[in-house]
């Protein structure tokens, strides 16, 4: 359950057991005056959702993707070729999937492919929502071959073309991309796999948020989204959500 988003519990589906924990913790949580994490991410910021593969960064982005479709905007999900996004737990988690575009980049273009499509995209101002998927791990280091002495090496016949993936470097594309999401009113997503104890992506980050699951039962969790950096608001908490994994999970 590292890549696929933990779906929504319906309310029938709940057992008695089941209702009354939720109903302790929404009472204690309601002394707080939790806010939903939809509604600080509100439109015009870039927002950043990181974490590990043992959190819940991709449940959260779906929300936000599920919310924006609600709102009557067109959403879109930019990632590198064959990445994590699983159509049939999207559908099951109220994703319209005939109203979600999908881009697949290759993997040699990189984080910077991936942003440089978001800005193109953006700049149409006809998306109300973006997700960019930069959480992928960076390339293998170079193997033991690769240090061999150069006058060592045999010499092929035709010298193959090696590229690396392009990286993210310095603050001008979140400037870019903070701009766009202003003046279009668009939500910006940025998944990412840093810890809690690094610092955001940048200054141009309006929000980040490290959602994290507790298990509270068998294939039930308790998706707690830990708000890291508000920018230009005071400090909020906000409020967890009941999900149930895929289906066959213990």
């Amino acid at each position: 359950m590292t890549v696929v988003a933990l779906r929504g519990v319906e309310e029938e589906e709940r057992t008695v057991d089941e209702l009354a924990e939720g109903t302790a913790s929404e009472s204690t949580e309601s002394v707080a005056s939790p806010a939903s994490f939809v509604t600080l991410a509100a439109p015009g910021k870039l927002i950043e959702v990181s974490g590990g593969a043992a959190g819940a960064r991709l449940t959260t982005a779906v929300a936000l993707v599920r919310q924006a479709q609600l709102e009557g905007e067109t959403t879109v999900w930019i990632q590198p070729a064959g990445g994590p996004l699983f159509p049939p737990d999207l559908a099951d988690s109220g994703v319209d999937l005939d109203a979600l575009i999908v881009i697949h980049i290759p993997e040699d273009r990189g984080p910077a492919g991936i942003a440089r499509a978001a800005e193109l995209l953006l700049r149409s101002g006809g998306y109300g929502l973006c997700v960019l998927d930069l959480s992928a791990p960076p390339p293998p280091r170079a193997d033991a071959s690769d240090k061999v002495p150069a006058g060592d090496r045999p010499v092929p016949e035709v010298m193959p073309v090696r590229t690396c993936p392009r990286g993210l470097h310095g603050s001008a594309w979140q400037a870019r991309l903070a701009g766009l999401a202003r003046v279009h009113g668009c939500r910006v997503v940025l998944l990412t796999r840093r810890s809690a104890q690094r610092d955001s992506l940048g200054p141009m980050v309006g929000l980040r948020v490290q959602p994290r699951r507790e298990r509270r039962g068998a294939g039930l969790f308790a998706v707690r989204p830990d708000i890291l950096k508000h920018k230009g608001a005071a400090p909020r908490l906000a409020a967890s959500e009941l999900r149930r994994g895929p289906w066959g999970l213990a």
